[in-house]
């Protein structure tokens, strides 16, 4: 969306796609103020996307920032309008601010560059985030639309397709060699020194057919009388009356006469 003419302040703003746009001015940013209100486009703004607000670029769009006092770069993406303050150019999220090394700064001087258009999903923050250039690494002096040195994004995107750079390969130096000194090779026997006749292990255990088995009772040997304290081979039948019975009627037998003087005795 390109958008329509429109005016702030007494000046009238003309949104336009300008592919050779490139120009040096100032940018602030803005933060947790504005976080999850709309945007001009109707997106949700977000302080910790990489995003952006221009007076002009269509919506949504990409654009290079690059922090010419530091020399970081990012690629943004523009989905409101502003700034409206004189020398600004751009307005960054807190995201992109403190990725740029302006955060603890209102302002900062930078090189804003159109890059093209934006795809209208949002899902672009892995490609946002590759674009990346810290502070220190050495870049060209128009960056561009290019991509970080180094790293290769995948889009299906038709509208944009950022030139790769190509970093020479690092020299690795070949490790030293230490010559050491030779050692005779000795063929092992064929043979194994302790291979001998196996012929012995060939036959297999012979097992029986079933396990002994125990007889009924110990049997009497003549050698002791105590393992058969236990058995006895016939009843006693000369054995007195049980303590059961003892108890239960006294002295005589449990008989039905017992019975009878047992009950008559509790009633």
């Amino acid at each position: 969306m390109v958008g329509k003419p429109y005016k702030v302040k007494g000046k009238w703003y003309q949104p336009k796609e300008d592919k050779s746009y490139n120009k040096v001015g100032l940018a602030s940013w803005y933060g947790s103020a504005f976080h999850g209100r709309l945007t001009a486009n109707g997106e949700i703004y977000d302080q910790y996307s990489l995003s952006a607000a221009h007076p002009t670029f269509p919506l949504p769009s990409y654009a290079r920032v690059t922090n010419l006092q530091t020399g970081s770069s990012l690629i943004v993406r523009v989905n409101d309008r502003g700034p409206y303050h004189p020398g600004r150019i751009i307005d960054i999220s807190d995201k992109a601010a403190d990725m740029l090394d302006m955060r603890h700064h209102g302002t900062a001087k930078v090189q804003v560059q159109y890059v093209g258009r934006a795809r209208l999903d949002g899902r672009d923050q892995a490609f946002l985030m590759a674009s990346y250039i810290p502070k220190g690494e050495r870049i060209r002096r128009n960056p561009g639309g290019q991509i970080a040195t180094g790293v290769m994004v995948a889009s299906n995107d038709a509208t944009f397709t950022p030139s790769q750079v190509v970093r020479a390969a690092p020299v690795v130096p070949k490790p030293a060699v230490t010559r050491v000194a030779s050692v005779a090779y000795v063929e092992p026997a064929a043979t194994p020194a302790w291979a001998g006749d196996l012929s012995e292990f060939e036959t297999m255990v012979q097992l029986p057919d079933f396990g002994p088995v125990p007889v009924e009772r110990p049997q009497y040997t003549g050698q002791s009388l105590g393992t058969l304290s236990a058995y006895a081979e016939m009843r006693v039948e000369t054995a007195q009356a049980a303590p059961f019975d003892a108890v239960l009627v006294g002295k005589g037998g449990l008989n039905a006469e017992a019975i009878r003087k047992s009950v008559e005795r509790r009633n």
